[in-house]
């Protein structure tokens, strides 16, 4: 198998289980309701919801490290086809992936103990504002980046269905990127059509590997 085709089959592997990962910890934060302002019942919150938050730190972790291997896969695909707006794209899905690495080292400073150091119920609620809002930037930016590559999608070996798909998808993560306007139903529309779009992206990936080497 040529080194080429190899990083794109492995690309594509990596996106459909990025997608997975991505939905399986949002389905951790559905159930969590909103943190309570009184210092006693934030305690208590963070305690009855420990796990899931622990949980949807960790898969967040993996989630965003996979989608290394998929992005070089995606330029590579791309880049024939128009490279300033494969750059772009790819280059903003970078971004995303730095700022999901420090809100896993946010979201994690709430369930791990860090040499024993306690934090005040006023350092908890700074450090959930912060993860809040990283996630509502991440939403934003993967919706820039999502219709910028859809854009290039419709004219490469991934196919315009894709690329449609993907449009409608850009247009949802905005929309999901204000949950306290859109309330929750919402935000998991939009969470399962981003990670859908991942998993048929990696598929068509595979799919088309041959023609996109070539």
């Amino acid at each position: 198998m040529e080194p080429t085709s190899a990083l794109i089959k492995f690309g594509g592997i990596t996106l459909i289980l990025s997608g997975i990962l991505f939905f399986v910890q949002y389905l951790f934060m559905l159930p969590m309701p909103s943190s309570p302002l009184s210092d006693a019942d934030l305690v208590t919150w963070l305690q009855e919801w420990r796990f899931n938050l622990s949980m949807a730190d960790e898969l967040l972790f993996f989630a965003t490290l996979l989608l290394i291997p998929s992005i070089v896969a995606l330029y590579q695909i791309l880049v024939k086809v128009d490279k300033i707006k494969t750059s772009l794209g790819c280059n903003l899905l970078a971004v995303i992936i730095s700022v999901n690495i420090l809100l896993v080292i946010i979201l994690g400073r709430l369930v791990y103990p860090v040499y024993n150091i306690e934090l005040s119920p006023d350092i908890y609620k700074l450090v959930i504002s912060i993860y809040y809002g990283g996630m509502h930037s991440v939403a934003i930016i993967l919706s820039m980046a999502t219709i910028i590559l859809c854009l290039v999608i419709r004219k490469s070996v991934l196919g315009k269905s894709a690329a449609y798909f993907g449009f409608v998808v850009g247009v949802l993560d905005l929309i999901g990127a204000y949950p306290w306007i859109v309330g929750t139903t919402m935000v998991f529309v939009s969470q399962l059509a981003f990670a859908a779009w991942f998993v048929f992206i990696g598929m068509r990936m595979l799919g088309r590997m041959e023609e996109a080497v070539g």
